[in-house]
């Protein structure tokens, strides 16, 4: 029983690793441009800003990993494409950028939030996704 519990729980830690690493480097940057906040205020923008990487990225990310388990993709591209593409995509609905568009600054937005969501699907296939398609239950000898 336990063993058929080992892939569904590997999803879920790669899945919460990768919106804790989102949510870290968000906060690092959210008090790297605000110098007077302090470190515990670094926790509590980690806590909130991975509540946020989690509700953004929750219903993409159910179709997607499904996908990619069922095609077996164990590359880090796979990963990697996906995430940058969620990520700019997110990030340029979220700044306001289709509603008021500055060029420079949505081409940056978008940018940045590519490779930090490409970092943060290294983190999931790393815990995860390299292991995508392989039976969980052990074949007993004949």
């Amino acid at each position: 029983m336990l063993l058929g519990l080992r892939k569904p729980i590997r999803l879920l830690w790669g899945y919460l690793a990768a919106c804790v690493l989102m949510g870290f480097v968000l906060a690092c940057a959210a008090v790297w441009t605000v110098p007077e906040t302090a470190a515990p205020e670094l926790f509590v923008l980690t806590v909130g800003l991975t509540k946020v990487a989690m509700i953004v990225s929750i219903l993409p990310s159910l179709v997607v990993i499904p996908i990619l388990e069922w095609r077996r993709v164990r590359r880090w591209y796979g990963y990697a494409i996906y995430g940058a593409s969620l990520s700019a995509v997110a990030s340029t609905l979220i700044s306001g950028g289709i509603e008021r568009p500055q060029t420079l600054n949505l081409i940056t937005i978008a940018v940045c939030f590519a490779f930090l969501g490409m970092a943060s699907a290294t983190v999931y296939w790393w815990i995860a996704g390299r292991f995508a398609g392989r039976c969980t239950i052990l074949n007993e000898p004949e």
